[in-house]
């Protein structure tokens, strides 16, 4: 059986990035072959010194919002219990190469070893996010290797010329392309010379029925509004709050952001991607400003109402929504799947 590495980010407490990782594992597998995460995580962090001048610099932020701080404080221990939740679910479904990388030098020295590399989805590609880690652009793979891509999200509509000049070196040998967003799709496209398939994001490639085995979690019986935000805007709020005042709904949240954490009006449920799925899946109505909240109320056809996160890249929203409102994922769906399985021949 054929191996298939998969380099993304994978490993963090965030309910997209996990389960876009597992889709796209789960898809490989389906279609044959035995693929493994490739076990890179980027080590941004800071020194003792370098953590303390940080924290003197934002002192004024920390002043400013001491509420959300203190906030963040007092949910310290939920967080915790949430994030034991993503570590069960991470050692349990996810396949993990056993060589751990945190830096791009160390691929380099040590190369994982398989018959086949893709870069996965979620925002490997987008040059604003985590420092942009060189090795999302496969470089510790030789060149006579399979390598491609599969869906990765720049996020943004356009690159300088310094990063155009950057991409296209970086991608010269890719043997196959593909990226989340038309807009990405086009413009990787420019820059390579290379044809470059706008797929779906993996989590887009299973089905409803398929995610369903992961919904272990007791949900409540009667109607509910799931809130599941990211950003810190209170209007979104007095928006849920008018709903729930004409369909009498309770809300239930997800909390990411400390404007729930900090609001006991809410029943708060600190879950794991099982926790997230089946809220998600049992909702009567979900209301998020989040790219996978979004996602997974499409694939469990549910009521949503949307909020484009700006900070979070507006490209990839728009792109999703545009699909759904056209009817044309099916077919997306299918493009994608052709993509991913003629690509690995």
């Amino acid at each position: 059986m054929k191996t298939i590495g998969i380099i993304t980010y994978h490993h963090y407490y965030n309910y997209g990035t996990m389960l876009q990782a597992l889709a796209l594992q789960e898809k490989v597998e389906q279609l044959g072959y035995q693929a493994e995460l490739i076990d890179f995580k980027q080590d941004n962090s800071l020194s003792r010194y370098e953590m303390l001048k940080l924290r003197i610099k934002r002192m004024p932020v920390y002043i400013k919002e001491r509420k959300k701080y203190r906030a963040l404080a007092d949910s310290r221990e939920k967080i915790k219990e949430k994030n034991e939740l993503f570590e069960q679910f991470y050692k349990t479904y996810l396949h993990v190469g056993k060589k751990k990388y945190t830096t791009t030098q160390q691929l380099m020295e040590n190369p994982p070893v398989y018959d086949g590399y893709v870069v996965g989805s979620d925002q490997t590609w987008n040059p604003f996010v985590a420092n942009s880690p060189e090795a999302f652009f496969l470089p510790f793979v030789e060149n006579k290797s399979k390598k491609g891509s599969y869906g990765p999200s720049l996020a943004v509509k356009s690159l300088s010329d310094e990063k155009e000049k950057e991409y296209r070196k970086k991608l010269s040998n890719f043997s196959f392309l593909s990226c989340r967003e038309q807009d990405g799709a086009q413009l990787l496209s420019r820059i390579t010379q290379k044809e470059v398939k706008c797929v779906l994001d993996p989590t887009l490639l299973l089905s409803a029925k398929e995610w369903g085995k992961y919904c272990e979690f007791e949900i409540p019986k009667e109607p509910y509004i799931l809130v599941y935000f990211l950003g810190e805007k209170s209007e979104h709020r007095r928006a849920v709050e008018k709903i729930q005042k004409l369909t009498n709904w309770k809300i239930i949240s997800l909390p990411a952001a400390y404007l729930e954490m900090e609001n006991n009006d809410y029943k708060k449920v600190w879950g794991g991607p099982k926790e997230f799925l089946s809220l998600i899946r049992g909702a009567a109505l979900i209301c998020t400003d989040s790219f996978h909240g979004t996602i997974f109320s499409i694939i469990f056809e549910k009521e949503f109402r949307n909020v484009v996160n700006m900070k979070r890249g507006c490209a990839r929203f728009v792109d999703i929504i545009n699909k759904y409102k056209s009817n044309s994922l099916g077919v997306f769906r299918k493009k994608s799947l052709d993509f991913i399985r003629d690509s690995l021949v």
